[in-house]
This record gives C-alpha cells, structure tokens and sequence, in this order.
C-alpha cells in the first residue's frame, strides 16, 4: 500500500481548509442530496465528499458508507488531492497502490473510485467528491462530464462560506440548547429585540410616517426601513423573506443592511428597478439555503413631488390619493429576489401630492381569515385602510388592533408589516 504523499503547499492547503468551518458540521441536505443522486446516475452504492484534514479524511456526506472518517494514510482522496483532474480507478486490486489497502480488502471493500478534486476558497484542493464501488467499473466520457458538472457544483457548494459559517452558530446554539433552555429563550429574545431596535424611527415633517409590526414567532422574515439618500431623495422598501426563524431573521436583515449603508454592488439607489435587479444578482436562493424573498423598493423625491417604484413579486404599495374614489395601485408582482437570474425589473413612477398617503404592507396584513375561515384579502383591507379612523393618532394600529380581532387572537399566523406615509404640499 502507498500512503498518499503530503503535498508541498500543505499549510496553505490546511489554512484553505480551516477557512471553510466546514469539518464536524453536521449533515446537510444540500450535500446530502448530492451523493444520494450520485448513486442512482452513475449506479454505483457509494458515494461521498470528504474533506482531507491533516491526519484523517471526514466525510461531509455520504452515501453506502458506514464510517464517518478514515485515516489520510489508507484514504484515496490524499491521492486525489494531488491532482487537478479526477483520479480513476477501475479496479483497486489491479493497482499496485491501493491493491492491499484495507479498504479494498475490508469493509466496504472499494474496487472502483473516482474522485474528483475540490478546491478551497484560495484555489487549493482541501477535498473530494467521489463514486466507489466493490466491483471495477469504467465511466464513458458522457459519464465523465456528468461526474465533472456535478462535482463543479459540489465545489460551489464547499465554498459558501457565509452559510457554512451560519451552519456552525446554529450547531453551537444547538449545543447551548442542550445545556440550558432558558438560556437560549434569553438570547432569542435579545436577537428579537436587536432586530425590532433596526426598524426606522418615526418621521414628521415634509413625509410623516407611522407603522405596525408584529412577528409571528420571536424571528421574522418581515424587515422594513426608509432613510434619506439625500437631502432631497427619501428610499422606502419592505421585504418579506420566505419562512420565519432564525434564517430568514438573518437574510432580511443582511438585505437591510445593504440598502441602508449602501453597500449592494453596482446599485443606483435612485432607481428602484437597478435596486432590484442588484439584489437579484448578489441574493442567489442557491446561495442562501434556498430561501428567496419578495420586496417592494420606492423612492420619494421632494424637488418633483413623484415616487418612483419597483416590486418583485411583493403586493402593490397602495396610494390614496386627496379627492380620488378609490386608491391607486403602485406596481406589478413580477418574479421574487433569488429566484432565477437576469430578471429585468422596470421602475415606474407616480406624481404625489399634498395630503396623499401611500401603504406598504406584508401578505400577513391581508392574508388573515376569521372565524368563517375566510381570507380578508387584499380587496377587505383597502377597504378597511379607506374607511379607518385612527385610533390614538395612528390608523396603522387601529388597523392592527382590528386584523386581530377578526383572527380572534393577538397571536398571528403571520408577520404582520404596515407603513404609512403621508405626504405634505409643498412650501
């Protein structure tokens, strides 16, 4: 048996590792369902991504294989990380490395292996993704560029280091959970209450403003915010991130700081429709534990007394305009932020006058359901919005006092989100 060499840039292998906070995680589905379908393309019973530390070999996923690690010395993949293309094996008892290797003459008894090298966030190979199998077996080269495309995406995966970070304070804090529930319950509702203190102090003057929000667990999806981008220009927005807890707590707020500190990537700030398409690019679902989010992002400009808007598959913001019959509508669903790339989203604009007053609202404002089971919709609570006299000063309240009282419970189904802003005439 050949022990695998070590490789001549081994510390900055191991460093390119340990950046990743990948070893002893736990198992994720998105690797898990990688091997898993491995299996069944190739029809092989094995296979696995395995990171190689400095004296072992830790399988990150697996797939036909009862062990979690092996050491580096009898491990294929030391080999494979040598490489900078796959490694294949036919037949291990033919080969005069592996020939007596013990897990080729033992438990699980590997004849064939593939495996392909998987590089680090500095370029260095710090794992595998592999097929094996307790017989020989060729690949054909279609099989090849299967094996190719799926350890590419393999790769990207591995290197998701923000979510594999995140992966690792949800294990610590399920290991504080196991030591001390109320412990945790605390630092939940501290999270909780330092997403609350990010919500947009209350406006007056030239834009008078008022909101409502209510989480319907201690982490929500729903985050909101305004903020002057100049002197002249105020930006609105509101998201609503798909699912609750601590995930989506964590991507809304990720948003939210983008927009506020300005910090999204080739985004004009003025233009809604550019805001979106730049959240679309750096919010890939792939790349944030499959969760996508809907946003409705406006822009008042005092000097043209005009909002101009953009939503992405968010309800429409709602005008009611001073004199008019009915509210006007600000913008078109379209497709959700994270969902599929090159999405063109189109700004539009509206003129606003003095003593108009425009809504923005989460779904969990108007998909709330009484005690016959049905829903308000969009329709009852413009309907609601248009004839509410405002209880204390602040309409939104009364408006969340009554979406409780006709769910029957101060417990919603949903995150509940609605901003007010009210327009003066110009000096």
């Amino acid at each position: 048996m050949q022990a695998p060499p070590i490789p001549s840039n081994e510390s900055e292998r191991i460093a390119d590792l340990r950046a990743l906070h990948i070893l002893d995680t736990p198992p994720e589905r998105r690797f898990d369902g990688m091997v898993a379908l491995a299996t069944r393309v190739f029809g092989v019973p094995m296979a696995y991504v395995a990171m190689v530390d400095s004296d072992r070999q830790w399988l990150k996923a697996k797939c036909g294989i009862a062990t979690s690690q092996t050491g580096r010395d009898v491990s294929f993949c030391g080999h494979t990380i040598l490489l900078k293309q796959p490694l294949i094996i036919p037949d291990a008892q033919l080969d005069p490395r592996f020939h007596d290797n013990p897990l080729v003459t033992k438990d699980p008894h590997i004849r064939f292996y593939a495996g392909y090298p998987l590089a680090g966030p500095n370029g260095h190979n710090v794992g595998t993704f592999c097929l094996a199998a307790p017989f020989p077996r060729q690949l054909s080269d279609r099989e090849m560029q299967l094996f190719s495309e799926m350890a590419e995406l393999v790769e990207q995966e591995v290197n998701l280091v923000d979510l594999i970070a995140a992966q690792r304070e949800v294990l610590e804090t399920k290991n504080r959970l196991v030591e001390s529930q109320k412990k945790i319950a605390k630092e939940l509702l501290e999270a909780a209450s330092y997403v609350k203190s990010m919500l947009p102090a209350r406006m007056s003057g030239t834009v008078r403003t008022d909101w409502q929000f209510a989480s319907s667990s201690q982490l929500g999806g729903d985050f909101f915010g305004y903020h002057w981008i100049d002197d002249e220009r105020l930006a609105i927005y509101l998201l609503d991130v798909c699912g609750h807890g601590v995930g989506a707590a964590l991507l809304s707020v990720t948003v939210q700081n983008a927009l506020r500190r300005g910090t999204l990537p080739d985004a004009d700030f003025s233009d809604p429709g550019n805001v979106l398409a730049a959240l679309n690019r750096t919010f890939p679902m792939e790349e944030n534990n499959n969760k996508f989010f809907t946003i409705w992002y406006g822009v008042f400009d005092k000097r043209s007394r005009t909002i101009r808007y953009c939503t992405a598959g968010h309800p429409p913001a709602v005008l009611f305009e001073s004199g008019a019959t009915k509210p006007a509508r600000l913008g078109d669903p379209n497709v959700m932020i994270g969902v599929m790339p090159d999405v063109e989203y189109v700004t539009e604009s509206r003129a606003v006058r003095g003593g108009d007053r425009l809504y923005i609202f989460s779904d969990g404002a108007f998909e709330v359901a009484g005690p016959d089971s049905q829903l308000i919709g969009e329709a009852g609570l413009l309907g609601m919005l248009a004839e509410c006299q405002p209880s204390n000063g602040s309409r939104v309240k009364t408006m969340l006092e009554r979406i409780r009282a006709i769910q029957g419970t101060s417990d919603l189904g949903d995150d509940f989100s609605l901003l007010e802003f009210e327009f003066d005439a110009p000096k």
